[in-house]
């Protein structure tokens, strides 16, 4: 029975580069494989992106919720006069909040209808936002009026406090 012989020098060394002509195992360069990392990531972000931007909007804040986290926050810093004052005018006038709320959603609706109906009707959609227009002075009047009067009620210093704390957010 006869062995093949086997040449040593055709065997792999350790730390010594395979000679031309034998077939060695082809790596990827690290570049393309961070390259391909990236644009993976970056396809798997635009499809979570799409697929957030698919679900429905979060609901409208209810009429005046700004206004009473403005109160709430400026209680804390205001003395108990003073945030009694504050509350007092602020639950005066809720309604009214409320029915500026319902006012400006009714002009929109009316502006909706009126575009989707088949015969346009300017002047009929003029005098609608009109009457609407009119009535958002008149309650903003009211709130107005309230404000002014909260304001006369306050101390100088809820006053100065106020004015540190800024607008309503």
């Amino acid at each position: 029975m006869n062995r093949p012989v086997i040449d040593p020098a055709s065997l792999p060394h350790p730390g010594r580069r395979p000679r031309a002509g034998t077939a060695a195992p082809r790596r990827w360069p690290w570049y393309l494989l961070v390259g391909s990392l990236a644009v993976n990531m970056l396809l798997g972000g635009i499809l979570a992106a799409q697929a957030l931007h698919l679900l429905p909007p979060p609901p409208p804040p209810e009429p005046g919720q700004a206004m009473r986290g403005f109160i709430e926050r400026a209680a804390r810093d205001l003395s108990p006069t003073d945030a009694e004052v504050l509350r007092r005018s602020y639950e005066a006038e809720r309604a009214t909040l409320t029915r500026m709320h319902e006012n400006m959603e009714t002009m929109r609706d009316q502006l909706w209808a009126s575009m989707k109906a088949p015969a346009f009707d300017p002047e009929a959609l003029r005098r609608s936002l009109e009457e609407a227009h009119a009535t958002e002075a008149e309650l903003r009047r009211r709130v107005d009026s309230r404000v002014i009067e909260a304001l006369v009620q306050l101390s100088p210093e809820g006053r100065r406090k106020l004015v540190e704390m800024g607008p309503p957010r």
